[in-house]
């Protein structure tokens, strides 16, 4: 496992090999987008054999899936350096590449995508509702429009 930090307070730990410096850079691109450095995160770069695990345990979903966000429910707050721990995010590196591979998009635009839409969550976004979904829609169109990342809901 290989060891990337963003600073001291966003770890992100590289599980599987196939994650490339580029995805690296997309990833800490992201991270400056939503706002998110001075929060706690952390970050695994997987595979699907991993979160699958993951997924079955915490969500009773025998299947992997792209990416997973655990919520910090419990909203530490350090002191030292006045951050919230936000919480965990799992990302599969194979089920991105199916992703792209089947709906012919860029690799790291959706990566830049989907890792929005963890941080979203764990920013209390959700889309249980018509109008949660709206909102976080909204929300994550408009972070990639700042990253230049055109709308991924326009079919």
């Amino acid at each position: 496992m290989k060891n990337h930090y963003f600073n001291s307070n966003i770890y992100i730990f590289q599980k599987e090999a196939k994650w490339r410096v580029a995805e690296i850079s997309t990833i800490r691109k992201v991270i400056r987008a939503t706002k998110t450095q001075r929060n706690g995160l952390t970050i695994r770069l997987s595979n699907d054999k991993d979160i699958k695990v993951f997924n079955l345990k915490w969500k009773g979903i025998n299947k992997p899936t792209n990416i997973l966000s655990f919520l910090n429910n419990d909203n530490l707050l350090s002191f030292e350096n006045n951050m919230i721990y936000l919480g965990d995010i799992i990302i599969s590196y194979d089920t991105l590449l199916k992703e792209v591979k089947s709906r012919r998009i860029d690799f790291q635009d959706h990566l830049s995508h989907i890792l929005i839409h963890g941080i979203l969550h764990l920013k209390g976004y959700t889309h249980d509702k018509e109008e949660d979904t709206r909102l976080m829609q909204n929300e994550e169109k408009r972070l990639l429009k700042n990253l230049n990342i055109k709308n991924p809901y326009i079919i």
